[in-house]
């Protein structure tokens, strides 16, 4: 019997990332929650990281063994990831500032949706979707930091956002210690316990539910 090559494991890890996310989701969206609210972008945020990992185990599972083109793939993947940080964004907005700022911050959001789909349909670089997600996330994390302050942050929060910058860390250290578990199957590892505080600390965001 052949053994998992590191690209199958990425494969199915990225599976079981998206599985999980998936079903976390679809939890986090049946609670009581007004449409547009800082939980009802969260729930959309979680759904779409899922989405995205699924899309790219059927990239790492399907298309890349075999040698398929891969274009069209993985700009939909990217462009999910793209609408997963709007999302994000908007989830920061409703949470932390006031409906003034959050009208700015949805203006902002769109143009920068707009400017990554245009950026990763024409540079073939994933860097385009770290670029576009890290001033978001560092966003989320210094308000959540700030906002323990007054209820309004969490640690759950920021323990998953940490959780996830270690495991981006040990995917561009290109740890592979772990063999046929190579470095970007690490990432979907840790990934999947940090979407587990991520969910936490999404239920703890406001859902316009008095």
């Amino acid at each position: 019997m052949d053994k998992l090559t590191p690209l199958a494991v990425t494969a199915i890890t990225d599976f079981l990332l998206a599985g999980e996310a998936l079903f976390l989701a679809g939890w986090m969206a049946g609670g009581k929650k007004t449409r547009f609210s800082a939980a009802w972008y969260w729930a959309a945020t979680i759904l779409l990281l899922g989405a995205g990992a699924m899309l790219g185990g059927i990239d790492h599972g399907f298309f890349e063994p075999p040698g398929l083109p891969r274009y069209a793939i993985q700009r939909v993947n990217w462009i999910v990831l793209g609408a997963m940080t709007f999302c994000l964004l908007m989830a920061t907005a409703k949470q932390f500032f006031s409906p003034a700022v959050q009208r700015v911050l949805l203006i902002v959001g769109i143009l920068q949706f707009a400017a990554d789909t245009v950026a990763v349909l024409t540079v073939d670089s994933f860097l385009d979707v770290i670029l576009n997600y890290m001033p978001v996330i560092m966003l989320l994390l210094v308000m959540s930091c700030i906002g323990l302050r007054n209820g309004a942050g969490s640690w759950q929060m920021i323990a998953g956002i940490l959780l996830q910058f270690a495991a981006s860390t040990l995917q561009a250290m290109g740890v592979d210690t772990f063999s046929p578990l190579d470095h970007n199957g690490l990432y979907h590892v840790v990934s999947m316990v940090s979407v587990v505080f991520l969910y936490l600390g999404g239920r703890r965001l406001k859902n316009g539910v008095h």
